[in-house]
């Protein structure tokens, strides 16, 4: 099992030098590959989401919170889905992602009183 954290972590250090300018099958492996690595980083994002916009609408903060968990579990689950899908069929010339944003990071939910 270590091996194969290596050998991910060796894979996206050489990839990650001119992948992402090309659109070819060395970025959909590296989009694959960093989608599997960073899927768990989905339910802390739904969830700072969901507590953003709960926020405004009622008092009940938990509830959204809980909600936002709930939802990044399944959207960690499809991003996991999209990698794997990226990484299998990286050879194939079909650049386009199953999952928006491409990058869990692409778009971090910000709150709009602090401007973080």
């Amino acid at each position: 099992m270590q091996r194969i954290g290596i050998l991910i972590v060796v894979m996206s250090m050489l990839l990650i030098s001119g992948a992402r300018a090309d659109q070819g099958p060395g970025n959909k492996l590296y989009r694959g590959v960093v989608n599997i690595v960073t899927a768990p980083l989905e339910v802390p994002k739904q969830a700072r989401a969901y507590w953003i916009k709960g926020a405004q609408k009622t008092s009940h903060i938990l509830v959204w919170i809980g909600s936002g968990a709930v939802w990044g579990v399944i959207q960690g689950i499809k991003r996991v889905g999209s990698g794997v899908w990226d990484v299998v069929t990286f050879p194939l010339d079909q650049p386009a992602p199953l999952l928006k944003p491409d990058y869990v990071f692409d778009q971090w939910p910000r709150n709009p009183e602090s401007g973080r």
